[in-house]
């Protein structure tokens, strides 16, 4: 019932365009305004329209966007908006980068609302616009005016890459052949021969027994030694006793 209501609506409207001249009143506006993804990755941009004071009905928004940098997932209507089917008025064409959408608002829009909601998807690097057809339509109770807006600006980057740094390889150095070292001849020590020690008394002894070690020829000769010392000594005497009294 809904959407027979609309096609009356639409019809009328058709035959009232006819004889009615085209204001510019309508705008569209895109959220967000710009957009930065990567590749891969999907984004959604709201479409918001404003009749500016004027009672619209109906909006038939085309967009058109570059088919080799994105491509349309899905679009969903904003709430109270009822969809309209009909041929040349709901179109997904990813090959030529063109969106078409009608709706009607049974109890029309003057002011800003949110039309609906596109995902789109990035393709691959690039950048470009998404822009308001020449086709866009906002149609009222008795004329249509087309829509206008200001493009969308996205931007696809593909991720930074990174080159591996080059792994200098380490240099092995061969190693130099250790020379033996030769051992060094310690001096050898030769024990040194100790001289028997024989004592002062033996020594006297071995004098006095002329080698013999006979006590009594020892004793003897000790005796005559000690005499001739004696006789020695007393003849030293008498002789510094004579020359004294020579002195006086």
């Amino acid at each position: 019932m809904k959407k027979t209501i609309l096609t009356i609506i639409l019809s009328t409207l058709s035959v009232s365009i006819l004889v009615t001249p085209a204001l510019a009143a309508t705008t569209v506006s895109f959220s967000p305004a710009s957009v930065k993804v990567a590749p891969g990755q999907g984004f959604n941009v709201a479409i918001t329209v404003n009749p500016q004071g004027v009672s619209n009905y109906v909006e038939k928004v085309v967009l058109n966007y570059p088919a080799d940098t994105l491509e349309v997932k899905s679009f969903s209507l904003g709430n109270t908006w009822m969809a309209m089917t009909q041929s040349g008025y709901d179109l997904v064409d990813n090959a030529n980068g063109v969106l078409v959408k009608t709706a009607g608002y049974p109890s029309g829009i003057s002011s800003s609302v949110v039309f609906g909601t596109v995902s789109f998807y990035a393709k691959k690097a690039g950048s470009g616009t998404i822009t308001i057809g020449n086709n866009s339509l906002a149609f009222e109770v008795n004329s249509q005016s087309a829509l206008s807006g200001s493009p969308m600006s996205f931007i696809i980057t593909a991720p930074a890459v990174t080159t591996p740094k080059p792994t200098i390889p380490t240099q092995v150095v061969p190693s130099q052949p250790t020379t033996p070292v030769q051992p060094t001849e310690q001096p050898v020590s030769r024990p040194i021969a100790k001289m028997p020690q024989t004592s002062f008394m033996a020594s006297i002894v071995g004098a006095l027994t002329l080698g013999t070690g006979n006590v009594w020829l020892g004793i003897l000769v000790g005796l005559i030694i000690l005499a001739i010392v004696a006789y020695v000594i007393y003849t030293l005497i008498q002789r510094k006793r004579k020359n004294l009294g020579k002195i006086k």
